[in-house]
């Protein structure tokens, strides 16, 4: 396992030197670094590690303690911790083309083609001749065609493949390669061959059966995929991951049956460790309900020798059931008897502090999360616990330090490592965020939630391939999940792929659920509007609301999209009918008055609205809609009466305490928005527009370096960020911040899409004054002056009024 490291121990010499306070760092560090591979050779690698940390804090950048580390991590499996030991070592030795391999290999593996590209150039400018470099150009050159379609390319490049695999047969790039390309070409034979050799070579890889198993899954054979499913269980005994495959196998099936009776086969309520058993527990609740769930755990707290777990789960049952006080009241009376608890002890402590958290008491929740770690700093659950309230507080640095330690106890921890992408997003380290979110797909084994969370980042980001790579994978793990498939129509809609989107329509239509078949509708009305236009998707829509068996919900579909098309007057008749059809249904009233509003009859839709608030507590969208109701009409006491009832009503809603936020900014209280965002922030932090509009309202109408810095701290996460709004918001502070060459791009942007924004405009002059572009400064302030117009009197557009007469001065001079 450790070769490279033995073959490093016998050539380097072996220092005598005695560790006295004359002896430098590098002796230092290299006595820490020979004391590893000592230790490695004895087989003992945690404290080997522990020696190579040592390394580190005395000499950073030594080069054979960064590789050893690395190697050790990746033969542990260690992925993330081996990935980020490579990069750190050809940051500090760009040249190390070992390095550059084993980064472009791992890239490779998890699907990070952005990092595979990067590493694999400077392979190949190292060391074009070396073999793995080769299999990593081949790589490159075969994904190259598959994304240009070029069909004879990629067939070109399978025999130089099989060559190269003779010299590398356990090369991942080389096999991966190969049987895409047989799978590609409908061999499916020549591809189950290929992967039985590999398992043949060490049926004791795991990951080669996972490979064989995506395979059957494409080929579509479901009993090959039982077979090999149950093989795996009887060939990895230990390996609950595989059991859990396996009932998420019968579930997609629709085998409930089958699913309960394996969970029953593989989980025993008397094991010491119970966690197959608790899932079980899940699995009824879910497909049986609560009753059912309850006896199985009553049972396993009369056969498990340890049932304190089982007890806290009747407790966090009551709880959920709404019996809130009982459900707190038992769990603190097993706390009360530690002589019973053992290690269980931190689980009920976790599980408190979730229903405490719940019940609002934060303080408590957070009391108890720390009483944990003070027992057991490297508790998984609770480090995860305490890194969520790190990020939504914006505390992210000691996030991510507290996921780094749950990530080393559980390298393999998907909601660890998707809580370590929220915290670099949040941060503004957004590759870091996406390297995470691929991480955690790879860990779950395509698992739909992680699957589904990457391919929309991509999806945002338009790199619509890759998120296409990415839940084509996760459907064959989860065939018919409903999620993956209108993403992947979404997706097909948005490259214009209609063959491959009404593949997933017709898919979809076959499931014959509810949900299915709307999603189905929806895509198709996307494909017709793409392929026919739109007046053809509009008859399709006016189709489905006028069937035999048409819905509510089909009847609202075209009211929307006669909106969409500028279609009022139809809108409005039917939306009349509707409501003369269903004249007690809420939500078509308010669809009524909207529709009054578009056909400028202001005061029928007041009225209507107004009678939907008389039979009931209003939802936020109607208060909403009549506050604008009524500033249309030019009645802004109206409007402001309006939005003081609906916070009356309902005063903690996000919306309307935004809207209250909007208008106080409009009329000039600028610290009452700012103390209704604060609140809104507290709650929502993770809302990128909350986080926006805060951070502005602190940058630009504040002057003190503590609202600054917490502006600062707010807006790292719009780093990169293409939508104007934002980018004024980061670019002001960056410059605010002192670094004008860093605002320049973000303001430029800003500018352009926001052109009748006079603050914008002002902030941009701002930075090109700052740069000693004073032409470009003097244009860009009489641009503001002009949009902003004689009667704007806010402070920025005086300082521009005198700006722009200072600099006209300065160039007479």
């Amino acid at each position: 396992m450790f070769t490279s490291i033995r073959a490093r121990l016998l050539v380097l010499p072996f220092l005598c030197l005695s560790l006295t306070a004359c002896e430098s760092k590098e002796d230092r560090a290299e006595g820490y670094y020979q004391s590893s591979l000592s230790l490695l050779e004895e087989g003992d690698t945690d404290r080997a590690i522990v020696e190579l940390r040592n390394v580190f804090e005395l000499n950073p950048s030594h080069r054979d303690a960064r590789a050893t580390l690395a190697e050790i991590y990746l033969a542990d499996g260690n992925i993330q911790g081996a990935y980020g030991q490579y990069l750190r070592l050809v940051e500090q030795y760009p040249e190390d083309v070992e390095g550059r391999i084993k980064l472009s290999e791992m890239s490779f593996g998890i699907g990070n083609w952005d990092e595979f590209e990067r590493h694999a150039a400077v392979a190949a400018e190292l060391a074009a001749e070396e073999p793995r470099v080769q299999a990593i150009t081949l790589g490159q050159q075969y994904r190259a065609a598959v994304l240009g379609k070029d069909e004879l390319a990629r067939e070109a490049l399978q025999p130089k493949a099989e060559a190269l695999l003779v010299e590398l047969p356990d090369n991942t790039i080389l096999n991966s390669l190969l049987l895409d390309s047989f799978v590609r070409s409908n061999a499916f034979d020549k591809a189950l061959e290929r992967m039985d050799a590999l398992i043949a070579s060490d049926p004791t890889r795991r990951e080669s059966y996972d490979q064989r198993l995506q395979l059957l899954a494409r080929m579509e054979d479901a009993p090959a995929i039982e077979a090999q499913l149950r093989e795996m269980v009887t060939l990895f005994p230990d390996d609950d991951e595989i059991k859990y495959m396996v009932v998420r196998y019968y579930i997609a099936q629709n085998q409930t049956s089958d699913a309960e009776a394996f969970l029953r086969e593989v989980a025993d309520p008397a094991d010491e460790d119970p966690t197959l058993f608790v899932a079980f527990i899940g699995f009824l609740s879910d497909t049986k309900g609560a009753a059912a769930a309850r006896v199985e755990i009553e049972r396993a707290v009369a056969l498990n020798p340890n049932p304190v777990r089982f007890q806290a789960l009747l407790a966090l049952m009551d709880f959920q059931e709404g019996k809130r006080d009982e459900a707190v009241a038992a769990l603190e009376a097993i706390l009360a008897r530690p002589e019973d608890l053992g290690e269980d002890g931190q689980n009920v402590k976790i599980i408190l502090s979730r229903m405490q958290e719940t019940m609002g008491n934060t303080v408590g929740a957070r009391r108890l999360i720390e009483e944990v770690l003070a027992e057991n700093p490297r508790q998984v659950d609770a480090l995860k616990m305490q890194a969520t309230w790190q990020i939504q507080s914006d505390d992210t640095d000691a996030a991510i330090a507290n996921l780094r330690i749950a990530l080393d106890v559980a390298p393999e921890d998907v909601q660890a490592m998707n809580l370590m992408a929220q915290a670099y997003e949040r941060s503004g380290s957004h590759e870091l965020a996406r390297d995470f979110l691929a991480l955690a797909v790879d860990a779950s084994g395509n698992a739909p939630e992680p699957s589904l969370r990457y391919a929309r980042l991509l999806m945002q980001e338009e790199r619509y391939l890759p998120a296409e790579d990415i839940l084509v994978t996760a459907l064959r793990q989860t065939p018919g999940n409903l999620g993956i498939l209108v993403t992947l129509g979404q997706i097909y809609v948005q490259m214009e792929d209609t063959a491959r989107a009404t593949q997933v329509v017709d898919t979809l239509r076959r499931m014959e659920t509810e949900e299915a078949t709307a999603a189905s509708n929806q895509l198709q009305t996307a494909i017709l509007n793409l392929t026919s236009g739109a007046d053809e998707a509009m008859g399709f829509l006016e189709q489905l609301a006028t069937g035999e068996n048409a819905d509510i919900r089909q009847k609202l579909a075209l009211l929307q999209a006669k909106f969409r098309q500028g279609d009022l007057e139809e809108a409005l008749t039917m939306a009349q009918t509707l409501v003369a059809e269903n004249p007690g249904d809420r939500p078509l009233q308010y669809a009524l008055a909207i529709a009054q509003s578009a056909n400028g009859d202001l005061e029928t839709a007041e009225a209507t609205l107004r009678a939907v608030l008389a039979t009931g507590p209003g939802s936020p969208q109607i208060w909403l809609a009549l506050t604008r109701i009524l500033e249309r009409q030019g009645d802004s006491a109206g409007a402001d009466a309006a939005l003081a009832d609906g916070l009356a009503a309902l005063p903690d809603e996000p919306n309307l305490l935004w809207a209250r936020a909007s208008t106080l900014e409009r009329t000039g209280d600028i610290d009452g928005a700012i103390d209704i965002y604060q609140g809104l922030y507290a709650k929502m932090s993770d809302s990128i527009i909350i986080a926006n509009n805060l951070a502005s309202l602190l940058a630009t109408y504040r002057t003190d370096d503590a609202s600054l810095e917490q502006a600062w701290t707010i807006a790292r996460r719009l780093r990169d960020t293409e939508v104007p709004a934002f980018q004024d918001t980061y670019g002001w502070i960056a410059f605010r911040r002192g670094d004008a060459a860093e605002a320049l791009p973000y303001l430029e942007g800003a500018a352009a899409g926001l052109d009748s924004d006079p603050i914008v405009q002002f902030h941009l002059a701002q930075v090109y004054e700052a740069l000693g572009r004073t032409s470009d400064a003097l244009r860009q302030l009489e641009k503001t002056i002009q949009i902003a117009g004689p009667t704007d009197t806010r402070p920025q557009i005086e300082q521009a009024r005198t700006d722009v007469i200072r600099l006209r001065e300065a160039a007479k001079n």
